[in-house]
């Protein structure tokens, strides 16, 4: 089969990145981590000194495989050991390591002090919600060839951004509606995904190699695909931009409820137990008519929470210049 094409991602200098209101893709941004104390600090010294005896998880690849993986837990130190001492291994002959996701926030918050998150990404409406649904959303790898991570969109629509310490890491990425078109199992890498899916659809297929000193921004919903060619260090978070909030706050929303609606349909299915019973059922809070009147209030206001939603979401549509009340005369008829 023939390469499949894929189409640069553009680049910009840190100083013609300043809001990212004005960029509307992916893009790759150069040097925006070049005042960081870890470009130099975080050496395996360093972390083993520091912080070996730290349980950190692993990905386990066994012979033979790519992307799929066991999970696992050592120390950073038996990890660094393995990662400096075992000879790289890309044509997948023995099983490999690869350290992933680490939430070093949690584990070793000093290493915060090494660095600043890039002012352009510093917007994060996720420190606007209660701190006690706020979610850890920072992460070091250590990448490890022949260990790939498949296709995937981060998730409640985060934005993400990476940057490159040492090494180089490859993705590919397409866009939220070609990759809405893919099927499970389907790749980035995969001639027949591209010659079956994407190619019909007109997709472009974007790729990228970061290398130390890059900074990729990933928005919200673009799927991606990511390959290892060498060892590479890469810090990495999710945040919220305002542009994407409510999308984000509606899949956050429902990934809450998920467990209360368990609770709603256990209390539904009790409430119908008793009222179909014919024999005279033993008292209880039902029969208390104080607690009925609360029970109702508290769900009209559930359901005039999502009306006022519903009547904002259609006024907007009506109100706006694009809106359905100021559309372009139809030349049928």
């Amino acid at each position: 089969m023939a390469p499949i094409p894929v189409t640069p991602l553009r680049t910009l200098d840190a100083q013609a990145a300043a809001d990212l209101g004005d960029i509307d893709g992916p893009v790759v941004i150069r040097g925006l981590h070049a005042p960081w104390r870890a470009r130099g600090l975080w050496t395996t010294e360093f972390f083993r000194r520091e912080y070996g005896p730290t349980p950190v998880p692993v990905r386990n690849y066994p012979a033979g495989s790519e992307y799929d993986y066991t999970l696992a837990h050592t120390t950073l130190g038996d990890f660094l050991d393995y990662w400096e001492n075992t000879p790289a291994d890309t044509a997948l002959v023995r099983d490999r390591q690869y350290l992933a996701e680490w939430n070093f926030v949690r584990d070793c918050p000093g290493l915060l002090d090494d660095f600043d998150i890039p002012e352009i990404f510093s917007e994060d409406c996720i420190e606007r919600l209660p701190e006690q649904v706020r979610f850890g959303r920072m992460w070091l790898f250590f990448g490890e060839p022949g260990c790939s991570t498949g296709l995937h969109r981060d998730t409640f629509s985060t934005s993400a951004w990476l940057a490159v310490l040492s090494g180089s890491k490859t993705l590919r990425l397409v866009t939220p509606e070609a990759g809405g078109k893919l099927r499970p199992g389907d790749g980035l890498w995969s001639a027949a995904s591209y010659d079956e899916v994407l190619r019909p659809a007109g997709a472009v297929v974007h790729e990228v190699t970061l290398r130390a000193g890059d900074t990729l921004y990933i928005p919200g919903d673009w799927y991606h695909e990511v390959r290892n060619p060498e060892r590479n260090l890469m810090l990495t978070a999710n945040f919220v931009e305002e542009r994407r909030l409510l999308s984000f706050l509606s899949q956050f929303e429902t990934r809450l409820i998920e467990p209360i609606s368990v609770l709603r349909r256990a209390r539904n299915a009790q409430v119908r137990t008793w009222a179909e019973r014919e024999e005279k059922t033993p008292p209880t809070e039902l029969d208390d008519e104080a607690f009925r009147a609360r029970e109702a209030a508290w769900v009209r206001g559930m359901t005039a929470e999502l009306e006022e939603y519903g009547r904002a979401l259609a006024r907007w549509g009506a109100e706006r210049p694009d809106g359905p009340e100021h559309e372009a005369p139809s030349d049928a008829g």
